[in-house]
């Protein structure tokens, strides 16, 4: 069972003098299992929170876990912009300051997935090693809705906002994913237009060049049930692909990609021990869940 947390927000917790570190700027998070040597960042998806994890957490209790509120998201939505990039830069200083020896291993959940992978491209030497979901490359239809931010924006506002309720939990149950009355409430106010209009930027500039520039040990997933399975195939062959500095082959550390055949995008919220597992055998080097299909 995961021991209580501690709240990430005050001003004890950052460098003095720091503006970049201060309770106005930083993200809020909750630091989980301090007693454990190495740290877990969970990054959640777009419009969530870290409620998002509530059922994941109580299986990861062997690490220290960090849990925060991205940019423009509930506890955060003070912090501007919430673009990937920016994103990425208030993780780092979340690790730098309150990772166990300043490093950790990142988890990313579909928005936190694309904000896992820009921090391990501008700053490798924080993450020992990535776990991203729903976060291949955009192509067709969906690289098409993300170009159009209207129609995510207004397609949310209609299922949170002005369909009833049912419909809403209807959806939910019929895919298998568990969401919490306070999760619900969470993602009707982080449901913005400057949410939408920062999101996507650097998600539509990222690319399988991008990928093969990735150096760390990184694990992409794909749910066969929501996201787009050739597309992870191809990052597959592109993380087997990737070269050193030095131009010569990545060395061999379990990195690739895989699919579970019957998860859907937001598995964490319909898997969430499954998850916790895979994330668990990931972390540690160890054999990944049968329900994990290496491609």
């Amino acid at each position: 069972m995961a021991s209580p947390p501690a709240s990430g927000t005050s001003p004890t917790d950052s460098p003095a003098n720091s503006p970049a570190n201060s309770p106005s700027t930083s993200l809020s998070f909750t630091s989980w299992n301090n007693d454990k040597p190495t740290t877990i960042v969970l990054l959640h998806g777009g419009f969530t929170c870290h409620l998002e994890f509530a059922l994941v957490l109580p299986h990861l209790s062997d690490f220290h876990i960090l849990l925060p509120d991205l940019p423009l998201h509930s506890a955060s939505r003070h912090i501007t912009p919430g673009t990937t990039d920016k994103s990425a830069w208030h993780v780092a200083q979340l690790i730098r300051s309150h990772a166990h020896g300043g490093k950790a291993h990142v988890v990313g959940v579909s928005m936190g997935g694309y904000i896992g992978q820009c921090l391990a491209l501008d700053q490798p030497d924080l993450v020992l090693s990535l776990f991203v979901t729903g976060a291949a490359p955009l192509v067709g239809k969906r690289l098409f809705m993300a170009r159009w931010t209207s129609v995510t924006y207004y397609s949310m506002r209609m299922m949170l906002h002005w369909l009833p309720d049912w419909v809403f939990r209807y959806q939910n149950s019929s895919l298998g994913l568990r969401v919490s009355d306070e999760l619900v409430a969470a993602m009707r106010d982080n449901i913005t237009w400057p949410v939408v209009q920062d999101m996507f930027t650097w998600i539509l500039s990222f690319t399988l060049d991008d990928v093969r520039k990735l150096k760390v040990r990184t694990l992409s997933v794909a749910g066969a049930k929501g996201d787009d399975v050739p597309m992870i195939e191809r990052t597959a062959e592109a993380l087997r692909n990737r070269r050193t500095a030095q131009g010569e082959a990545w060395p061999e550390d379990g990195s690739g990609a895989v699919v579970l055949r019957e998860a859907t995008h937001a598995w964490d919220l319909q898997f969430p021990e499954l998850f916790a597992q895979g994330v668990l055998a990931w972390v540690k080097g160890e054999k990944l869940p049968n329900e994990f299909e290496r491609l």
